[in-house]
């Protein structure tokens, strides 16, 4: 049973965990397939020479609900690589002083997340009855309709103000769904809240890596499956997979092969089987903007800040081998802003620095990177986050996994992981019932 041929389609974070699933299920015959020379999709990091730190290609947020991920790191053996840290936000605005929402998670989730909003100064006493009215809909189920809403029409139904939407809700959408509050899924916001802070007393807390993203997530899972016998086929593009008579030809560069089971962890529909190729909705991509900015002295503390009223979203102080502190800057649905020239995005964000942190005044920028996402996540609107499809495909033994897939959640680490542990687990469980029928 457990000699059945796989195909796992993809090496990014989903088909690296599906791979990983299969193994540990006692699968035997796997090739992964990886269309770039490198393993990771969106989720890797690369050692720079110019200043010797390790950058990751974007700014991901690891949290404490991310239950799959902390399982997928615990058996490739990187879980000690992760900080935990309760959540504590520092909101920068110009001409505000700097506001803190934090977390002490002493009582239920939804007492702690409370607590937090009606301790912190970041909202006026009017602003917190209004996230509290939201607060309580979601806890109690009362939101109704979201599947056909935006996330600002939610807003605008529990009447949230708007400087309140600005500074708290609005951030939140951008960093989780990587979408504008008028076009990102309001089903998605509320899935996200309920995880992230009503989810557990710990669901909340800032997973913070001592290492690059690839030798978190990538590299130990690679080696793994390779040491468990997984062919890995790296700048192999599956160019188009066929069908017919229970098995599954995959053509690429340089041959082709057949399978009996195919887990596809890919966002492109070109290569899927014509049966099964209408049932993947058109998708526009949502792009991100990350920066690394290299400073003379070192400015800000804690692990992460939200900035207000600003191009720039989110700034993540770092440690750095060249310089006395290294900014990690980032920049959600950031579609004009991407097609700016490295130093014009360089100014926007730099200027933005200075205008809301009065401590960045007589700071020096030594050096920087701009690194664009064009492609980043798929863009969730209501409409797309209704059809997205489910891990099972029509045809018997082909499975979904990745971003696209529906789970409840926007494109995130966690997501992808769960997609790909949910592949494999419905590939055992049809392999293993059409056994039991023989």
């Amino acid at each position: 049973m457990l000699n059945s041929k796989i195909a796992v389609v993809g090496a990014g974070v989903s088909g690296l965990a599906a791979a990983v699933s299969l193994v540990e299920r006692g699968f035997e015959n796997i090739t992964l397939f990886e269309a770039r020379r490198e393993a990771g999709g969106r989720t890797r990091s690369w050692l720079d020479p110019a200043t010797g730190d390790v950058l990751d290609n974007g700014q991901h947020l690891l949290i404490g609900c991310y239950r799959a991920t902390l399982a997928y790191l615990e058996s490739i053996g990187s879980l000690k690589q992760l900080e935990r840290r309760r959540l504590s936000l520092d909101f920068h605005e110009s001409g505000a002083s700097t506001s803190r929402l934090e977390l002490q998670n002493q009582g239920k989730p939804a007492v702690n997340l409370l607590g937090a909003v009606w301790k912190s100064d970041l909202l006026s006493f009017k602003e917190k009855c209004a996230a509290t009215w939201l607060g309580i809909a979601i806890h109690g189920s009362a939101v109704r309709n979201a599947r056909s809403h935006s996330a600002i029409e939610l807003f605008k139904k529990f009447r949230q103000p708007d400087r309140l939407i600005r500074r708290l809700w609005e951030p939140i959408v951008l960093a989780t769904i990587n979408a504008p509050i008028h076009e990102a899924s309001a089903e998605l916001f509320i899935n996200v809240f309920r995880e992230a802070f009503l989810s557990g007393p710990d669901a909340s807390d800032l997973l913070i890596p001592s290492c690059g993203l690839s030798e978190l997530l990538v590299q130990p899972a690679i080696d793994f499956i390779a040491t468990r016998g997984v062919h890995i086929r790296r700048s192999t593009p599956v160019r188009s997979i066929e069908h017919s008579s229970g098995s599954f030809l995959l053509k690429f560069d340089g041959g082709e092969e057949n399978f009996e089971s195919v887990i596809y962890s890919n966002t492109a529909k070109e290569p899927l089987p014509e049966r099964i190729r209408s049932s993947i909705p058109e998708f526009q991509f949502s792009p991100i903007v990350n920066a690394y900015f290299w400073l003379d002295r070192r400015v800000l503390s804690g692990p992460i800040h939200a900035m207000v009223g600003t191009t720039l979203q989110w700034v993540f102080p770092k440690a750095s081998q060249y310089s006395a502190q290294r900014l990690a800057l980032t920049v959600s649905a950031a579609g004009a802003l991407s097609e700016k020239s490295n130093q014009e995005i360089e100014d926007v964000l730099w200027n933005d620095l200075k205008m809301a942190i009065p401590q960045m005044k007589n700071v020096r920028l030594l050096t920087s990177q701009i690194v664009r996402e064009k492609r980043a996540t798929p863009l969730f609107t209501y409409t797309v986050q209704r059809l997205r499809p489910s891990t099972k495909s029509s045809i018997p033994r082909f499975y979904f996994s990745g971003d696209f897939v529906q789970n409840g959640l926007p494109a995130t680490i966690e997501g992808a992981i769960r997609n790909g542990y949910a592949a494999s687990a419905a590939l055992l469980n049809e392999i293993s019932h059409s056994t039991s029928n023989e």
